[in-house]
């Protein structure tokens, strides 16, 4: 298991550190990977796990190829915003301007 640390700069808002040092965690994985240990899967109910896992994504894949969607297609049409496929008014995720963040 990795060790995090980090260090609050002068001037700097304990709450900013704290922001650096969740995305470090979740960028690791950290906590999927506690979650995933917590309890103990015999290896034979882990690869019906996965077994089914793959199912649902080749069923997903089949139904996207159906409709015509490309995984990591970004603006190949024309919308009616002109957006490039990037949400309501062409202002990224969700559609809260350049930079914005999800009301939590």
């Amino acid at each position: 298991m990795s060790n995090f640390s980090v260090e609050v700069r002068s001037d700097e808002p304990f709450e900013k550190a704290l922001r650096r040092f969740t995305s470090k965690t979740r960028k690791a994985g950290l906590l999927r990977d506690l979650k995933k240990r917590r309890f103990y899967t015999k290896p034979s109910v882990q690869k019906k796990i996965n077994r089914q896992k793959s199912i649902r994504r080749q069923q997903k894949a089949i139904r996207m190829a159906e409709v015509g969607f490309v995984r990591g297609a970004r603006g190949t049409g024309t919308g009616a915003r002109g957006a490039g496929g990037r949400g309501p008014g062409g202002r990224g995720p969700g559609g809260r301007g350049p930079g914005g963040h999800s009301p939590r």
